[in-house]
């Protein structure tokens, strides 16, 4: 990361699978401004690396909730790192929505 480049966080909710991350950070880097993206199924937290502090959540938002997920970004005062995730929100679901092979239940019939 270089000196005008800024780290800037968010809970992504909805994803419980690694090609839900892969989606997810596909679309993030996508975004104009976007140097990065790297998201934790574990903490289900998503760290972008943007070019000159380029505020890129508008269509972070957009392009993300497309693809069925949610995105609230962390606020950069808090510390959030000793915090233990809030994980109810993973279903059973959330996996047969993701649609991927790693989440799906194989056909015994």
């Amino acid at each position: 990361m270089t000196s005008m480049d800024e780290a800037v966080r968010y809970r992504v909710t909805g994803m419980d699978c690694a090609s839900c991350a892969a989606k997810i950070e596909g679309a993030a880097r996508s975004v104009a401004g976007v140097r990065d993206a790297k998201v934790s199924i574990a903490s289900q937290e998503m760290t972008l690396t943007t070019e000159d502090g380029s505020e890129p959540l508008p269509e972070l938002e957009r392009k993300i909730s497309g693809l069925g997920y949610r995105l609230a970004r962390l606020d950069a005062d808090r510390d959030d790192d000793d915090r233990i995730p809030d994980l109810s929100h993973v279903t059973p679901a959330y996996r047969r929505r993701c649609g991927s092979s790693c989440c799906s239940t194989p056909d015994t019939g």
